[in-house]
C-alpha cells in the first residue's frame, strides 16, 4: 500500500517529468525541472527503502508479485537509467542466454538500481562499471563491478546489514555521512525473498564484485496466475 508521503512524492516527480516534456521550456527551467525530478526520485527511494526496511524487521518479509518477465530486459532497462542520471560514466553491459523466468520486476529493479548505481558511486571515475547477466544451469546470474577503492575486509562482513557503512572513498568524496544505507539490506532481502543468493568480492587488484544467483524455475500451482507472497 502506498503512503501519503510516497504519493506527495510521486506526484511531484511526475509534475516535474510533465514540464521536461515541454519543448517550450526555457533553458532555466528545464534545468530547474531537472533538479525537482531528481530530488523528488531520490526522496521517494528512501521512503520505499524505509518501509521495506519496516516491513522486513516486523516479520513480514518482502512481498513478491511474481510474472513471467525477460529478467535481462529488466537489467538492461535499469542500465540506460543509471546511465542517463550518470552522463559521465561509463557502463557496459552484457546479456546472454534465456533469461526469462517468474520474478517480481519492480523489486528485481530495486536490486539492479541498487547495485549498478552503488558501482557508479563508489568506483573510480576512470574505470568503466561492467554489468553482466547470463544463464549458469538453471540460475540467472548477474554481476556488476567497478574498479576503485575496495571494501575493507573487516567491513565485507556485515557488508549487508542496515545502515553499514564501508566506503572511505565515499567519505572523502561525499562527506562522512556518506554509505550504502538500506540499499544493500534491502537488495538482499529481495534476492532472499525470489530464492537466491547475493555476494561480494573486493581487492584492490581486481576491484569490487557483487553476485547474485537466481533460480530461473519456480513452481506454483497455478503458473499462469501471478503470485504474491510475503
Amino acid at each position: 500500500q502506498q503512503s501519503e508521503g510516497s504519493y506527495v512524492i510521486n506526484s511531484i516527480q511526475l509534475g516535474a517529468e510533465v514540464l521536461l516534456l515541454d519543448d517550450n521550456l526555457g533553458a532555466k527551467p528545464t534545468k530547474l525541472a531537472s533538479r525537482i525530478f531528481t530530488s523528488a526520485k531520490r526522496a521517494n527511494k528512501i521512503v520505499t527503502d524505509l518501509l521495506d526496511f519496516t516491513r522486513s524487521q516486523s516479520g513480514a518479509g518482502i512481498p513478491l508479485h511474481r510474472l513471467e518477465i525477460n529478467l535481462a530486459a529488466v537489467c538492461e532497462g535499469m542500465v540506460e537509467e543509471v546511465r542517463a542520471y550518470n552522463p559521465e560514466h561509463q557502463i557496459i553491459c552484457k546479456t546472454r542466454g534465456n533469461l526469462t523466468g517468474r520474478f517480481d520486476a519492480a523489486r528485481m529493479e530495486q536490486v539492479f538500481s541498487n547495485l549498478i548505481s552503488n558501482a557508479v558511486q563508489h568506483g573510480s571515475r576512470t574505470a568503466p562499471v561492467k554489468v553482466d547477466m547470463h544463464v549458469d544451469e538453471d540460475h540467472a546470474v548477474f554481476t556488476v563491478h567497478n574498479q576503485g577503492e575496495p571494501i575493507a575486509r573487516s567491513a565485507l562482513a556485515d557488508i549487508f546489514n542496515p545502515l553499514s557503512r564501508h566506503s572511505h572513498y565515499a567519505a572523502g568524496e561525499y562527506g562522512p555521512q556518506s554509505g550504502l544505507g538500506l540499499g544493500l539490506y534491502i537488495a538482499s532481502e529481495i534476492v532472499s525473498a525470489h530464492k537466491g543468493t547475493i555476494g561480494v568480492e573486493s581487492s584492490a587488484k581486481q576491484g569490487t564484485t557483487f553476485t547474485v544467483r537466481l533460480p530461473l524455475a519456480y513452481e506454483s500451482r497455478r503458473p499462469a496466475d501471478p503470485v504474491d507472497e510475503t
